[in-house]
């Protein structure tokens, strides 16, 4: 029996975080958040920057989670409150290809979980901004938080059916109809305990809405997961903060 081809887009992903590595070895490296000289050990943020990652709050998360009405997961993690070291990293990861960035997000996130999952999988990427960037940084941390955990990763679980515009300068009516009927659950979850996971997550309109469908194809279990949100502001001032434009691009 021929052994199982590597998909084109897994390999290419590979080998983009190999020549990372390989480069780091070559160049001195430096902290791509303040600049300094990185240390032995670390890898791409130095040890202070790294520290200033704070854990989310446990009121904060239950803040977040009554915010979200009708709730459609069952159970929601959240690692780190989203701060000025966060927002450089995800940049890094979103449009520098700092790939690797991958693995530690998914650090942050396994602790979190207490059960385990019949499958974990991504929320869905704009397909045009997905080719533009050659990768959906959601499905990155989740095949690295399936190697970790080793729960099954179901590839393109759910696909979007229509683009859809950023959410940015929505308020939290408007993002819950942007994303109405966004989504489609395309493999079999039927009875399985599923984990949905994401980025950043801010009103949570995105990721419910993914929860909505996975459990509508028949999924006894549903949780959803993101690596950071911010805690300045929450669906109740989301109209005010999107008046005077404060959302940060990033979280498009």
């Amino acid at each position: 029996m021929r052994p199982a081809r590597i998909p084109f887009f897994i390999m290419k992903i590979l080998l983009e975080e190999v020549k990372e590595v390989l480069l780091s070895f070559v160049f001195p490296a430096s902290c791509a958040v303040c600049g300094n000289p990185l240390q032995t050990k670390e890898h791409i943020v130095c040890t202070p920057c790294f520290q200033t990652l704070k854990p989310l709050s446990p009121s904060i998360l239950n803040q977040l989670k009554e915010e979200i009405k009708p709730a459609w997961f069952d159970q929601l993690f959240v690692a780190l409150e989203f701060g000025p070291v966060f927002q450089e990293l995800i940049h890094l990861l979103k449009y520098q290809r700092y790939l690797s960035l991958a693995q530690m997000f998914a650090h942050f996130l396994y602790p979190l979980f207490e059960g385990s999952y019949d499958a974990i999988g991504a929320v869905p990427l704009n397909p045009i901004r997905e080719r533009e960037r050659g990768y959906n940084q959601s499905a990155l941390i989740a095949r690295h938080l399936s190697r970790l955990s080793g729960w099954p990763i179901k590839e393109d679980m759910l696909i979007r059916t229509r683009n859809t515009p950023s959410q940015t300068k929505l308020n939290r009516i408007e993002r819950k109809e942007n994303m109405s009927h966004v989504f489609v659950c395309k493999k079999k979850v039927e009875g399985m305990s599923v984990l949905l996971v994401d980025d950043v997550i801010t009103t949570g309109s995105t990721l419910n809405a993914c929860a909505e469908e996975v459990k509508k194809a028949g999924a006894a279990r549903v949780d959803i997961a993101a690596i950071a949100t911010p805690v300045d502001f929450f669906q109740n001032d989301l109209d005010e903060k999107t008046a005077r434009s404060e959302i940060p691009d990033i979280f498009t």
